[in-house]
């Protein structure tokens, strides 16, 4: 749920015809918010580790797995989510972040997700003399989702992520960026081999100091996941958010289980190699994009470079390479924790063409998540 609840940027297409398409597309299926997850049936993992970040999936295989990979959408398999490699979020923030993934059961009952995470990243030196700059970092994001028919589930949920900066020096920028946004989803079943998810996340992004309607966007996601085999699916993302600087950004990655204690989950924003100890231990390395795209308030008094910053978006980026231990104590919930280095970060302000960045940081980070 990266959410990491849900999984964090794409430039503002000022258009009311646009949402209003999205919302009707959605309102309109209201039979067919979907979000059957798509990982494959046979890596069906057991109830004690089938958690919300690709870096804890459990790899275990069920006995039946050869059965149950045959027909992806069987009630008795965990599906592959076609969100997988981009839930956790590049753009506005982990926004189509949620728990990775979900079980639909052999009932209609809705099926809830949460995650909560918290990082802090330590001193390092901003660019342009502009001082030091400390970062923590929280998401917390719910997630709904319920099999409206054979091959049909609806989504719908909430993410809230902040990034808090502690400057030491000239830097003009805020002290936080953050968006808070609703999850509006669906999967559809094109084939047995083929699944797709549409997903609107309608917020508020910012700094919250003064919300009006130049804050609020609605990204979007478009998904695709072929599987291949049990063993291997390939994903293809199209991410929409006119308040970056690419307004489409295309996100592909693969999932392959060559062995029941391996699992390479390669695609952004969190691509990792994981390990399962056991059944509730899983140990994982890789690396992770986190970042968010907010507009400063109309009323913003700073300058750089003698230029107002009023109105002004800020694409927020940053990357870390980490290694970490996923424990599920308890069925359904696991804890999470994991430490490396945040290699690279920049403040991109596009309507100014410039760009402050900073030095390398050692980073901590701990989560929660769970499903029930």
């Amino acid at each position: 749920m990266n959410g990491k609840i849900y999984f964090h940027n794409v430039k503002f297409i000022n258009s009311r015809k646009y949402l209003l398409i999205c919302v009707l597309a959605i309102l309109v299926n209201t039979d067919g918010l979907w979000s059957q997850r798509m990982s494959v049936a046979s890596n069906q993992v057991s109830p004690s580790s089938n958690l919300g970040s690709s870096s804890s999936s459990s790899t275990f295989e069920s006995s039946d797995s050869q059965a149950v990979a045959q027909d992806p959408l069987s009630p008795e398999g965990e599906i592959e989510d076609p969100l997988a490699p981009v839930r956790e979020q590049i753009g506005t923030t982990r926004s189509a972040f949620g728990p990775d993934r979900s079980q639909t059961g052999k009932s209609d009952e809705w099926s809830v997700e949460f995650a909560a995470e918290y990082g802090y990243v330590w001193n390092a030196s901003l660019s342009n003399g502009q001082g030091n700059v400390n970062e923590e970092s929280g998401i917390i994001a719910l997630l709904g989702s319920k099999r409206l028919d054979e091959g049909c589930v609806g989504i719908v949920g909430a993410n809230w992520q902040i990034f808090t900066f502690g400057f030491d020096g000239s830097m003009p920028l805020p002290e936080n960026l953050q968006g808070l946004n609703a999850i509006f989803g669906g999967d559809f079943e094109i084939s047995p081999e083929w699944f797709m998810r549409i997903q609107v996340e309608p917020g508020v992004y910012g700094t919250w100091n003064n919300i009006n309607w130049h804050n609020v966007n609605m990204p979007a996601v478009f998904a695709w996941t072929n599987i291949l085999n049990a063993e291997f699916q390939w994903f293809i993302a199209l991410r929409a958010d006119v308040f970056q600087f690419f307004p489409v950004l295309p996100v592909p990655g693969i999932r392959w289980q060559p062995a029941k204690e391996w699992l390479f989950n390669l695609s952004a924003p969190k691509p990792t190699i994981n390990y399962a100890v056991d059944e509730e231990v899983n140990l994982f390395a890789g690396g992770e994009i986190l970042g968010v795209t907010a507009r400063l308030p109309s009323n913003d008094s700073g300058t750089y470079n003698n230029r107002s910053l009023a109105g002004t978006l800020v694409n927020y980026f940053e990357a870390r390479m980490g290694a970490g231990v996923n424990w599920s104590f308890t069925e359904g919930v696991s804890l999470q924790g994991e430490a490396g280095a945040m290699v690279w970060r920049t403040f991109d302000l596009p309507r100014l063409n410039e760009s402050i960045r900073s030095t390398m940081a050692p980073y901590a980070q701990i989560s929660l998540r769970g499903v029930f």
